[in-house]
């Protein structure tokens, strides 16, 4: 069955960093380009290359950053949807992008257009994946998936 679950993105936030021999407080490993790790209080995504979003609560507080970087909220921009099934069929369908290369293993993650809107890959199992959508480009997406044969599950 392939299937795809739509939510919010909460607690989703931009974590730039102005000096990349920084080291963030409270022990949060970031990780290398193009992967991420997770954690007790969520995930840790590279999107960039002196950005990493950080997806859950509580991961960093603003002011531990002393003006070394920022911290911006931006879950309000982006809809978390969830693939399960033979993604990466739809995936290579959706954009130009290989995701059969074997460095797409789980904990990789991707910024690229998917049905020509931008959109933030992140392997969680072989089975299934996370696709940060922009909430503008959501519903564009959501039809074009649909035209492929994917279904809307219920529930997360």
């Amino acid at each position: 069955m392939t299937e795809f679950f739509v939510s919010p993105a909460k607690a989703l936030f931009a974590l730039d960093l102005w000096d990349a021999a920084d080291i963030v407080p409270r022990d949060i490993v970031l990780p290398g380009p193009g992967r991420a790790l997770l954690g007790a209080g969520g995930a840790v995504l590279r999107v960039g290359p002196r950005r990493w979003w950080l997806d859950g609560a509580g991961l960093i507080a603003d002011e531990a950053l002393a003006g070394r970087g920022g911290l911006t909220e931006i879950g309000g921009g982006w809809a978390r949807v969830r693939l399960v099934g033979d993604w990466r069929d739809l995936v290579m369908q959706s954009g130009l992008f290989d995701a059969e290369a074997p460095a797409f293993d789980p904990g990789a993650v991707a910024v690229t257009p998917l049905c020509h809107a931008p959109c933030v890959l992140h392997v969680r199992a072989q089975t299934w994946c996370e696709v940060f959508v922009a909430a503008s480009h959501l519903a564009h997406c959501l039809a074009h998936w649909r035209e492929l044969g994917w279904q809307q599950g219920v529930g997360t």
